[in-house]
């Protein structure tokens, strides 16, 4: 989470880190992100339910949602799109993917933000 989140300041993106989907809820109330940035494993509530929560509110509806993971099983895969995940990039992957998706995602945007969580 701070790897990444360095990652993304050092591209000049504005970051708001969270422990966990509780957390990223709460952020996300504070500061509407161009992006979130999420893992499917976190405590308290995972990056599938978090996905389910964003997706519930209309006003967040459209939020390009980017989920990391170790989890490389097509299951896992299908469970995340249904939920709503844009992307899903597996790791390993390479800064330069992560950045390209996050660049996609928030495209034609004035400012950007992006929360991690």
């Amino acid at each position: 989470r701070r790897a990444l989140g360095t990652l993304l300041e050092d591209q000049g993106y504005d970051v708001t880190l969270a422990r966990d989907g509780l957390e990223a809820v709460k952020a996300i109330d504070v500061v509407r992100p161009d992006a979130l940035l999420t893992d499917l494993e976190m405590p308290n509530m995972n990056g599938l339910e978090l996905t389910a929560h964003v997706r519930a509110r209309p006003a967040l509806a459209h939020l390009p949602i980017i989920m990391i993971t170790s989890r490389s099983m097509d299951k896992h895969r299908r469970q995340a799109l249904s939920a709503g995940v844009n992307v899903y990039l597996t790791k390993p992957y390479t800064d330069l993917e992560l950045l390209q998706q996050v660049a996609t995602a928030v495209t034609g945007r004035v400012e950007k933000r992006v929360a991690a969580g």
